[in-house]
């Protein structure tokens, strides 16, 4: 059973539950409190399955891949075509010591995979979504921490148009360095540009028309 049918299963007993409830509260003098605590109750599932809906990713994770890593899961700060190291095939806590080791041997930077994911934020990632660090570095995790990031960076809210276009792709370019800052003086350079390591590889019109694919799917 999916995920989605539990939800769908747990939502209808909660439903049958609560008309229940209503049916014997509003036979009592209380009817109209009930009545009141009820439609609270439902506002409140209604808000929670809306909030569970997912949303469509993978235009916007192909253009940050494409600038960050040549689209490739494999690839390292330097080396964006590597095929001789497989991090899709390592578990997380492998990726973190060779980032470790990477860094200890004298690289500016420890980033790796589809989305070049530094060693702070990855650990941060693997915390925050209490990721077993035994769990592989392959694709669908690494897509995974990527939709996080985003929605670290503003996704949902941008989705529910409490955040603009502009400031949703500011917010994505201090995530990713090879994304232009959108906004502020020079608009077209990195957040991070003058710090000898990263440059913008986008214009903002190819930002914000992937931007603009972004869309809730069922």
């Amino acid at each position: 059973m999916t995920r989605k049918h539990k939800q769908h299963k747990t939502l209808i007993r909660r439903i049958k539950t609560y008309g229940r409830y209503l049916r014997k509260s509003l036979a009592s003098p209380k009817s109209i409190s009930a009545l009141a605590v009820m439609v609270i109750v439902f506002s409140f599932i209604l808000i929670k399955v809306n909030d569970d809906k997912n949303i469509y990713t993978a235009d916007l994770l192909a253009t940050i891949a494409k600038v960050e890593s040549n689209d490739n899961y494999n690839a390292y700060f330097g080396n964006a075509s590597n095929s001789q190291i497989l991090f899709t095939s390592m578990p997380i806590k492998d990726v973190l010591a060779w980032q470790d080791d990477f860094v200890a041997k004298g690289s500016a930077s420890s980033a790796v995979g589809r989305y070049q994911f530094v060693d702070s934020t990855l650990r941060g990632l693997v915390t925050q979504l209490k990721i077993d660090q035994n769990a592989i570095f392959d694709e669908p995790l690494q897509d995974k921490l990527a939709v996080a990031l985003l929605e670290r960076r503003g996704l949902r809210e941008y989705v529910d148009t409490k955040l603009s276009r502009e400031e949703f792709a500011h917010n994505l370019s201090k995530e990713w360095a090879a994304l232009p800052k959108a906004i502020g003086d020079n608009p077209q350079q990195s957040y991070y540009a003058g710090d000898g390591l990263n440059h913008a590889r986008l214009s903002i019109n190819e930002i914000f028309s992937s931007i603009d694919t972004l869309r809730k799917i069922n």
